[in-house]
């Protein structure tokens, strides 16, 4: 049944588009190619693109969970430079601007003795306000202590709630942003060169893809590979969204039951693998970017993960 409906989906487009609809020639893809790397530290991820350099946590632990209905990322810059993404649990925590402006909601960072060096309203710089997620621009009073610090601690606290803390691990954070700063160099040089080699793990539409027997070069797996170094690199914020899936996606499919999992993959594919395929190779970038970030969230909730 799914394959039929592939077909017919595939069919359709090709009479659509006529002699467009041609097989994507290999220098598509390798004069547009991006390149980056990952590896974790710790708790940290190292994160390295030709251009930039840093590390990130995309799934805060809070040591509280219980009481913080917080979820959260960070992001350091090699210059300790940081910010840190909230986002409330839309059943529970809303996050709108004027209560997120209020000068009760603090933003504190503690050094390893328990002394707040930090103490400032939470949106003293906030970008990207939404009614479940805000970006906070981390002071620059906290960079000397991602410098060097052991450890700092991170505290939310919003209105009469228990504050949301976590541990950050800064001699981990500074193993990453020194392999990260390394690797963006040798990145910078293969990308002069156009040495640079694209991911071939499409981790969740290859899962999809080999599960329906579809091979490498199947018009997915081509068309979203070509989406990806060709359009969503190229947008702000883009190399970010593809470094973060290289990091929740394996998670992800990991945590899918075995009993669940090829049920679970099919639905994936027909709802948003294969729309968002045809949506990129129709030209529609904005919304295979939706279907995109749906699908994330979606896998990201069910893993317990933040998107």
């Amino acid at each position: 049944m799914l394959m039929n409906t592939r077909r017919r989906a595939l069919a359709l487009l090709a009479a659509a588009l006529g002699s467009r609809f041609i097989p994507f020639p290999p220098s598509a893809l390798a004069k547009t190619t991006e390149c980056f790397a990952l590896q974790p530290f710790g708790q940290w991820k190292g994160v390295a693109t030709q251009a930039q350099a840093g590390a990130r946590i995309s799934q805060v632990a809070f040591a509280n969970p219980d009481k913080c209905d917080l979820r959260g990322e960070i992001s350091i810059a090699a210059n300790f430079e940081g910010k840190l993404v909230l986002y409330g649990d839309p059943e529970k925590t809303r996050l709108p601007k004027p209560f997120l402006i209020k000068p009760e909601n603090r933003l504190i960072a503690r050094a390893e003795d328990g002394k707040p060096v930090v103490d400032e309203p939470l949106c003293g710089t906030c970008t990207e306000i939404h009614d479940d997620k805000v970006t906070v621009i981390l002071p620059l009073a906290c960079a000397p202590l991602f410098q060097s610090s052991r450890s700092v601690e991170l505290a939310i606290k919003l209105g009469d709630a228990e504050e949301c803390r976590v541990t950050l691990d800064c001699e981990d954070l500074r193993k990453a942003l020194a392999w990260a700063s390394e690797r963006q160099i040798a990145l910078a040089q293969q990308f002069a060169a156009q040495a640079c080699t694209p991911p071939q793990g499409c981790f969740i539409t290859t899962a999809c893809c080999e599960l329906l027997g579809l091979p490498d070069d199947c018009f997915e797996l081509m068309a979203l590979r070509r989406y990806r170094d060709g359009v969503l690199a190229k947008l702000p914020g883009g190399k970010a969204d593809i470094a973060r899936y290289y990091v929740l996606a394996p998670q992800m499919l990991h945590r899918l039951g075995e009993r669940e999992r090829a049920p679970r993959l099919l639905s994936v594919y027909a709802r948003f693998i294969l729309p968002s395929a045809i949506a990129a190779w129709l030209g529609l970038t904005t919304l295979a970017y939706r279907l995109y970030l749906r699908m994330m969230q979606e896998l990201a909730r069910e893993a317990g993960l933040s998107a």
